[in-house]
């Protein structure tokens, strides 16, 4: 699948929800329901899914009252059948499955409800596990159903409201980027999106297995003592009594092979040599999201990944444990990082997988496993288990989730760039996060002396984002190179261009969700500095640059276009080369000329082309408060104004066929063809 289909199926799922809003608000009714039914509330993450519906709202998806209304009919619903099970069954439910398997939940539930009476339904909404139990403890105990009712429906009108509308400000929000790229808006909310997920899923591991661990450790224990061949490996890596060091190197070994022989089985049995499909799905998918904005976010996650960083890294954290005397976090530090690097190297040399583009050379040029996720799931993984040995329940549910955030989006990052398919980084984080498990239950069922946790944050708070930092701050320019789109150059007669061959460029910037929105209206033969400086006499000239300074007016009460930054677009993964505007008709409107290379050079003489578009623009107000320049729908005027800069040139005007053009652009189909010199063809 490629980019152009990979945008087809994003604007589908867009158009299908406004065309069918009624399925829509059914699926947010679905979502209320189960985030407030018995248990699934515990499984659904809804406060995650009601941001997105927010943001939908926000981005013209869904209708905010009509999609208020289906979640406050959802979650009546859903706390209205919690009620009637606890009511029609009562104290037989504590026996019956599933919650008989949670008898701490429902003991927690029902004290809750003692203790808060009809406001704990209320309450109950909003207050993490309980509200999946609260109804139905309401309805064992007897409480009147027209008071449940009235309850019910008063507190899923304040609940709705108060989980969709954040996500609503988020993406109106939104609104921002989306004048730069609709790839950059669509990106910034999978990020914030992958990382609440990430959380939720490492509060809710943390949660499921932090009470049930001593009882898997005891039974495997159990099960070392009764196994004679097997059992001491076992029992030497959770028996505090025994040292586990050649536990660890035979299991480092089994893992090693067994990793080697299933993914050598994946890779073989997904189709060979090449890439699977979802392999090419994804990079076709993120290659079509790429933004020079968002390039330059993901390059910089990505070098907190680099051997700059974790070498240095580990050599400083085992200096401090080394100088606490701590030899057996040291000893299993060291295991972590060696063990790692060994890892990724061997199984690459073994596989030969080749990366979806060329960036290194030696075994680093091969794909399989990912060594950035690889190595963040060991460096910062085991990092968070060495200070996390020493803090209470809160604090290292807390250090968790702030690995698993880095951790995530280092391998994220590593997709967006198209530095590995999705199979690598996924082998990558699953082999890595294996391995500092197997690490972390030997480290802390083991006698160690106690770390001084407040210093241990103290010298990573410090160490790492000085050498992250510095890495960054040298190197990043290097690095965008690096992970740069490419983008061949093609020959094009220039003959062949001015007759025929115009109607084959782009007709529309290339932007997800605004595809078909703006057109490419000017095609210009010559350099952009020539085409500057003759606008310049009709007028035109660069709008003020966007910086932090000039960024402020957005928030001036009063703004005036001529005094505000014009945010750069994209098309293609590219911003603009040449921005200019023009005053226009009111002090409200203006008109703006951006150019992008065409990726063509005329011949014979290898004259660059250039696409350009020609717009309008017009202030926006998306929150009351931020003033920025939007751009409108008409296409026709601003050509006019265009059009007498080109007098002495050699030029003339084509049209596109009127069924290209969608409704709701003010645009005739003209495109100006224009040569910096005049020249006989």
């Amino acid at each position: 699948m490629d980019a152009v289909s990979s945008h087809s199926a994003l604007e589908a799922l867009l158009a299908w929800m406004l065309q069918h809003p009624g399925l829509s608000g059914l699926a947010v009714f679905a979502v209320a329901m189960l985030e407030s039914v018995l248990l699934l509330g515990i499984v659904v993450p809804g406060a995650l899914m009601m941001l997105a519906i927010g943001a939908l709202v926000a981005l013209g998806a869904l209708d905010l009252w009509s999609t208020l209304a289906w979640a406050v009919a959802g979650a009546v619903t859903g706390d209205g059948l919690s009620y009637w099970i606890g009511r029609h069954f009562r104290e037989r439910l504590r026996g019956m499955w599933p919650l008989r398997r949670f008898p701490a939940l429902m003991d927690r539930g029902e004290v809750f409800f003692r203790r808060h009476g009809g406001k704990s339904v209320v309450f109950g909404r909003f207050v993490g596990p309980v509200r999946a139990v609260v109804p139905t403890i309401a309805g064992m105990l007897g409480m009147s159903p027209g008071r449940f009712a009235v309850i019910n429906i008063l507190s899923a009108l304040a609940w709705a409201p108060a989980y969709i509308l954040p996500g609503v400000a988020f993406g109106a929000s939104l609104q921002l980027a989306s004048e730069v790229a609709w790839r950059l808006a669509l990106m910034v909310l999978a990020v914030v999106a992958l990382l609440l997920l990430t959380g939720w899923i490492v509060r809710r591991t943390f949660s499921l297995l932090q009470p049930r661990a001593d009882r898997v450790l005891a039974a495997l224990l159990h099960w070392g003592q009764r196994h004679p061949r097997l059992g001491p490996l076992a029992t030497a890596l959770v028996d505090p009594q025994r040292p586990e060091s050649r536990a660890l190197v035979v299991l480092a070994l089994v893992l090693l092979v067994m990793g080697f022989s299933f993914f050598a089985i994946v890779w073989h049995v997904a189709g060979g040599p090449g890439p699977a499909r979802l392999d090419l799905l994804t990079y076709d998918l993120m290659r079509s999201l790429r933004t020079p904005w968002m390039d330059a976010f993901m390059v910089a996650v990505t070098m907190l990944g680099d051997a700059w960083v974790y070498v240095p890294l580990g050599l400083v954290v085992l200096a401090w444990l080394l100088w606490q005397r701590d030899q057996p976090a040291a000893v299993h530090w060291l295991a972590a990082l060696g063990f790692g690097a060994v890892l990724t190297r061997v199984l690459k040399t073994a596989l030969h997988t080749p990366r979806p583009t060329e960036l290194y050379t030696g075994v680093s040029g091969f794909s399989f496993p990912s060594a950035h996720a690889t190595m963040a799931a060991v460096t910062y993984g085991f990092l968070a288990v060495l200070i996390a040995r020493e803090l209470p329940l809160t604090g290292r549910r807390l250090v968790y989730v702030g690995a698993g955030l880095v951790i995530m989006l280092i391998g994220a990052s590593r997709i967006y760039l198209g530095a590995h398919w999705l199979s690598d980084v996924a082998g990558g984080l699953t082999l890595g996060l294996a391995w500092t498990a197997l690490l972390g239950i030997a480290y802390r069922r083991h006698i160690a002396p106690p770390l001084p946790a407040g210093q241990f944050l103290l010298l990573l708070g410090v160490t790492l984002p000085l050498l992250g930092g510095v890495h960054i701050y040298r190197d990043h320019g290097r690095e965008i190179n690096r992970y740069a789109l490419r983008h061949p150059v093609q020959p094009l007669a220039s003959a062949q261009w001015w007759t025929s061959a115009w109607a084959e460029l782009p007709a529309f910037v290339d932007d997800l969700g605004r595809d078909r929105r703006q057109p490419f209206n000017l095609q210009w033969a010559g350099g952009p500095d020539a085409l500057m400086r003759r606008l310049e006499v009709q007028g035109w000239h660069r709008p003020p640059p966007v910086l932090a300074a000039s960024v402020l007016q957005w928030l001036n009460p009063k703004p005036t276009l001529a005094h505000l930054p014009v945010l750069p677009h994209v098309n293609d993964g590219r911003h603009e080369t040449l921005l200019l505007v023009h005053s226009g008709p009111t002090p409200q409107q203006q008109w703006v000329l951006r150019l992008w290379p065409s990726d063509r050079a005329l011949t014979p003489g290898g004259q660059p082309l250039w696409l350009g578009s020609v717009s309008q623009q017009h202030l926006a107000r998306p929150l009351g408060t931020l003033a920025f320049p939007v751009t409108g729908n008409d296409f026709d005027a601003p050509l006019a104004v265009l059009t007498p800069a080109f007098q002495g040139l050699q030029w003339r005007s084509v049209w596109r066929p009127a069924a290209e053009i969608p409704a709701g652009v003010v645009w005739d189909g003209e495109v100006i063809l224009v040569k910096e010199l005049r020249t006989e063809d």
